[in-house]
């Protein structure tokens, strides 16, 4: 359909004040969502289009009356929910209600947000469309044979941010991969994905576009000040806390120092895992590189938008600032609905 000159854009996003699971320090990332919608709000209007917030909150029938107070017909959403009252997978629901409701909206499907949301459905699709992972095994028990290589990490299976992740998430011991299982199923009451710790650079690629698919400048994450090696992984500690050691070491480089064709493989792979992913519209993809191999340890079907985070980094260094990004995401889903 084309488009009114009255089109709206009606922000969705999660407004969280509580965890459900984990740890309480995990509403630091939970809560991001709301500061993020600021800026995607004031961006949105500054490209002249208008604008209204609505939050994700309390109940999906508290939902569905805040988006009930908009026309379908004009109103074309931008999907930013990234969870629901505490529950990373809580975003699977919100987007399906958004569709039962009639609005077509930025982003991924309820399908593709569901599997992305489930690390161990994500990975073995992964497997089957031959995009390299590392090996993996999950636990629903803290006990059985470990059929992988040491060192291995330790995450839980449904969460995202980091959350669940510290130093002790890593291990060489049998008995201290299973008391970090232990923890995982107790404090997130959800099973343990155990990978093989993949002990090389941290890259990530913003990908965008649906029959034309491109792929942004890779990122890395510089762990150079970082002297031991297991310890060169984003913990929920470095990605959320401003004052930590590790926030302040580990340094995010734009373009990452790869020759032309190691960086066009890296940028290949981020396309094959966002296609076999069933992604649309944007996405990141998290990767190890390791003895020339781009190992996917997470896609992200709806990444951190905040302006100094991966994405929006990448866009910058592919010549889109801010305002540009997001106009570029809203365009994408635009035509890819039919709207003008």
């Amino acid at each position: 359909m084309d488009a009114e000159d009255d089109l709206q854009i009606g922000l969705v996003f999660n407004l969280e004040d509580t965890t459900v699971r984990g740890d309480p320090k995990d509403l630091i990332a939970i809560g991001d969502t709301a500061t993020t919608a600021d800026h995607l709000y004031k961006a949105i209007k500054q490209l002249g289009y208008k604008v209204a917030k609505i939050p994700a909150r309390k109940s999906l029938e508290n939902f569905r009356k805040e988006l009930g107070k908009y026309s379908p017909l004009k109103t074309f959403i931008f999907n930013n929910c990234d969870g629901f009252n505490g529950i990373n997978a809580g975003s699977v629901d919100v987007t399906r209600t958004i569709e039962e409701m009639g609005f077509k909206h930025t982003g991924s499907t309820p399908e593709a947000i569901s599997l992305c949301t489930d690390k161990v459905r994500c990975k073995q699709k992964l497997v089957d469309m031959g995009v390299p992972t590392p090996p993996y095994q999950v636990f629903l028990k803290p006990e059985g044979p470990v059929n992988l290589h040491y060192p291995v990490i330790v995450k839980p299976a449904l969460e995202d941010g980091s959350m669940g992740i510290d130093f002790n998430s890593v291990t060489k011991k049998p008995k201290a991969l299973m008391d970090r299982v232990a923890y995982v199923l107790d404090r997130y009451q959800q099973p343990a994905l155990v990978e093989e710790f993949i002990a090389g650079r941290e890259l990530n690629v913003a990908v965008w576009g649906n029959d034309e698919t491109e792929a942004l400048p890779v990122d890395e994450e510089d762990y150079s000040r970082v002297i031991d090696p297991l310890k060169r992984f984003l913990t929920y500690e470095a990605k959320w806390y401003p004052d930590s050691y590790y926030y302040q070491n580990i340094m995010p480089l734009c373009p990452a120092n790869l020759a032309p064709l190691e960086a066009l493989y890296v940028q290949t792979v981020a396309i094959n895992a966002f296609k076999a992913s069933g992604l649309r519209d944007f996405g990141r993809i998290d990767m190890r590189y390791y003895n020339e191999v781009a190992y996917v340890v997470d896609v992200n079907d709806i990444p951190d938008l905040s302006p100094t985070s991966g994405f929006p980094r990448t866009a910058r260094v592919g010549g889109f600032d801010y305002k540009q990004m997001v106009d570029r995401i809203l365009k994408v889903a635009l035509k890819r609905e039919g709207w003008r």
